[in-house]
């Protein structure tokens, strides 16, 4: 099975501040076959989540308003919690150990290309 054959028609939320990285993570993703969605705060993330819930979600710590942890929290809370979450952040250490149990992968800023591709590709898969 080719790989567009297995991202088409996924959406992948891309949760995160910095407008630029933002759009070079939904780039990069929509190049893989992925439909993407980028949002820049928490609040503007919970609502696409419960709107429209995604089939993937890639998710800085530290953003404005509500921040990664919390909506790591939300989504155990509303039954989400089979949505993957790659966690892309410069603060990866802010995630507890139950944290890091929920999501699929955690990526330090400045991540790898490949490495975004490969985890957000195994979390779609498991899902």
């Amino acid at each position: 099975m080719a790989l567009n054959d297995v991202t088409h028609n996924r959406k992948v939320l891309v949760v995160e501040d910095d407008p630029t990285l933002g759009g070079l993570i939904a780039s990069i993703l929509e190049e893989e076959g992925f439909d993407s969605v980028v949002v820049r705060d928490g609040r503007e993330a919970m609502k696409c989540i419960s709107a429209d819930q995604p089939d993937a979600i890639t998710l800085d710590l530290e953003l404005p308003g509500v921040d990664g942890r919390f909506i790591l929290n939300r989504l155990w809370q509303w039954g989400a919690g089979r949505v993957p979450v790659v966690v892309v952040s410069a603060a990866t250490e802010l995630l507890s150990r139950e944290d890091r149990r929920r999501v699929s992968c955690t990526l330090r800023k400045p991540f790898d290309v490949l490495d975004l591709v490969q985890a957000v590709n195994r979390a779609v898969a498991r899902a």
